[in-house]
């Protein structure tokens, strides 16, 4: 059902004439590969099954071992990017049943690898916090939106040109599909459902971003159901249609997350010149940072007792122009130095 690069058609026009290089531009295509039939389907079903279930497992583990090369392996072997390009391609040339069947088969996919995800978690003993790999596939932004609009495009256009096989794995590395998945499975297990949220959410946007882009891509290759075929054409457009307005709604999330982070971030470079000053010369270390809207909180470690927070609290509120609910804790530490000689 993935399928290889489909042979691209040159026009007739072009017969006969100097061509140009066909890898260098769009033109006729079609996508015949991507819509395996009978004996040639089941066999795709088999490899794309044990595939996609060994991939799941490769992320879940990489994830809990915070492995970047395990996930970018489980991100290669995974096949889940060639089902989302089939549903895409059987939108744009109107093949109703395939809609039917590549929709159903990424959604049992998408289900597959968060149960194997949250199976590893049962497993594993429960970590005290997220590792960085886990957590930074909760929080999806605006960027994720935009590297999956980019790699949609990237796989459709390799499907229609002769130059897929050196592309696609770098598809599959810029478009992260199990991992976010495995996390959603990992982190519901933990009942860190927030957080299995946002992993859904990343999973939902480079899904609609696949869709969207390389339905675009097929368009412009001119992959599409001819003007006699007027029930086809109407089919298209209405899937397009729909397809734009799950990205419009799937972005909502993205922007308000990303315009959070970006106010965290202007929020926490104003308050550091602040929060040296409070320090002043007192032996601490800031260990812990963070601001999530109104609440600011910080670790401290040294020897040295803290000032009054109450004090940074109000310069900071005076400074942000809001108010600030602030909570330091102060971890107390002492230095022995001892010298010995025979």
């Amino acid at each position: 059902m993935t399928g290889d690069a489909a042979v691209a058609q040159p026009s007739q026009a072009a017969v006969g004439s100097v061509l140009p290089d066909a890898r260098m531009s769009l033109g006729p295509a079609v996508l015949a590969d991507l819509f395996p039939e009978g004996e040639s389907y089941r066999r795709s079903l088999v490899t794309y099954t044990v595939l996609l279930t060994l991939a799941s497992l490769i992320a879940a583990f990489g994830l809990y071992q915070d492995s970047v090369a395990s996930i970018i392996g489980a991100m290669v072997v995974a096949p889940l990017g060639g089902a989302i390009l089939a549903f895409a391609g059987s939108l744009v040339t109107g093949r109703t049943a395939w809609q039917s069947r590549t929709f159903l088969q990424v959604v049992l996919s998408a289900a597959g690898v968060i149960a194997i995800g949250a199976a590893v978690s049962l497993i594993m003993a429960d970590p005290l916090v997220l590792n960085p790999s886990i957590d930074a596939r909760t929080q999806p932004g605006l960027l994720d939106l935009g590297v999956a609009l980019a790699a949609g495009a990237a796989g459709a256009y390799v499907t229609v040109r002769h130059t897929g096989t050196d592309a696609l794995p770098g598809v599959a590395i810029a478009v992260a599909l199990v991992p976010p998945l495995a996390t959603v499975g990992i982190c519901f297990e933990l009942g860190r459902l927030d957080d299995a949220g946002g992993a859904l959410l990343l999973f939902l946007t480079n899904f609609a971003a696949i869709v969207v882009a390389a339905s675009i891509v097929f368009i412009i290759a001119r992959a599409i159901p001819a003007p006699t075929q007027l029930r086809e054409r109407r089919r298209l457009r209405n899937a397009f249609i729909a397809s734009m307005l799950a990205l419009a709604l799937i972005a909502v999330p993205l922007v308000w997350n990303s315009v959070s982070v970006a106010q965290a971030t202007l929020d926490a470079n104003a308050a550091a010149p602040l929060v040296r000053a409070w320090i002043g010369d007192r032996d601490l270390t800031v260990t812990e940072y963070a601001i999530d809207g109104e609440r600011f909180s910080m670790t401290l470690v040294g020897p040295d007792r803290p000032a009054d927070a109450a004090d940074l609290a109000e310069a900071l509120s005076a400074e942000l122009n809001k108010q600030v609910q602030l909570d330091v804790e102060w971890i107390p530490s002492a230095r022995q130095r001892a010298t010995a000689s025979p």
